[in-house]
């Protein structure tokens, strides 16, 4: 991959000195150049459209709240690359729990702030960002389609899971959807971990990582939030394995006493249990689908966090964060 970034410095005029990987990317190679750029590579059949969306919705936010500045976007052999002037910053879950109560409450208020304005957009639909992406008049049947897709996938390709799981998720789902029909569709980052918020010297440094961005209810944004809160080592690289739930308790109370309206939708507890579902079940699906080379179909396998996180919420009395 080294030979790529090269051609890809050489294509945009950029001296190459020190290339370093960055850890952490999930969908991206991440590479730090000389301490001055980073350059994202997607590989993957939607890398184009992703990556395009999130470049142009990331220049639209500059100046409103602190994002990277996109310096260029384009291919090289095959490949799909976004270049970002480097932000200096450490993420947010690896410095948390280290932070003094005030420092927490600082940093909390200053994220809340920001996330008033980004669920402030105002679109006339919902659906994922960018120009090509579908449009739904409905968020109910746009998370109903999302959630039916995968079922119908896993079907499709004869996956083999444990028995009566899918039937349990499909039942919860249907039972509880009448909950998902109010909402008006805002700007949801979407994967607003605490591993996709850098911060420098006490201040939120940046907000990074928008592929996933929907227009969507605000309260859609407490699902990643959550689920971090909840499951933090399912997020963190393997030199950073170091924390549980507790660490995070603080969080999400401070993101509400600074932004109380994220967490005044009607039926909020349910509402968010679908988004788990269904935002899992997808996830599942996806590593499922990238392992069918290696794990055929036929051969019942799991990561058991998808199932946890499934089960989890499915279940009233699962652990949650608010």
């Amino acid at each position: 991959m080294e030979n790529i970034v090269r051609a890809i410095c050489q294509q945009e005029g950029i001296p190459v000195g020190n290339i370093q990987v960055l850890s952490g990317g999930q969908v991206n190679a991440v590479y730090l150049i000389d301490g001055q750029y980073v350059i994202r590579i997607g590989a993957r059949e939607d890398a184009f459209q992703r990556l395009k969306s999130e470049t142009e919705l990331i220049r639209s936010l500059a100046g409103e709240i602190p994002v990277p500045k996109i310096l260029s976007f384009g291919r090289q052999e095959g490949f799909v690359y976004q270049i970002q002037a480097y932000i200096p910053g450490q993420k947010l879950y690896w410095v948390w729990k280290n932070l003094t109560l005030d420092e927490q409450e600082k940093i909390g208020a200053e994220l809340a702030g920001y996330l008033k304005i980004l669920h402030g957009r105002r679109f006339p639909n919902f659906g994922p960002v960018g120009e090509d992406a579908g449009s739904f008049d409905s968020w109910s049947n746009y998370l109903s389609v999302k959630f039916n897709q995968a079922i119908e996938e896993i079907h499709a390709l004869n996956i083999r899971m444990v028995p009566g799981f899918l039937e349990l998720a499909v039942e919860y789902f249907e039972e509880h959807r009448h909950a998902l029909e109010d909402g008006v569709p805002g700007l949801v980052h979407g994967d607003l971990s605490l591993v996709n918020v850098l911060v420098d010297k006490g201040r939120v440094s940046a907000i990074i990582d928008f592929e996933y961005a929907l227009r969507a209810p605000k309260d859609y944004e407490l699902y990643v939030m959550e689920a971090f809160c909840l499951y933090p080592k399912d997020w963190a690289e393997e030199d950073h394995e170091v924390f549980c739930s507790a660490d995070f308790a603080r969080f999400i109370p401070l993101i509400q006493k600074y932004d109380p309206e994220l967490f005044d939708s009607p039926h909020l507890r349910e509402r968010v249990n679908l988004y788990h579902l269904a935002g899992t079940l997808n996830s599942y699906l996806g590593w499922r689908k990238d392992n069918l080379g290696t794990i055929p179909p036929e051969k019942m396998a799991a990561k058991e966090f998808y199932m946890a996180r499934i089960t989890n919420f499915i279940f009233r009395h699962g652990a949650r964060m608010f």
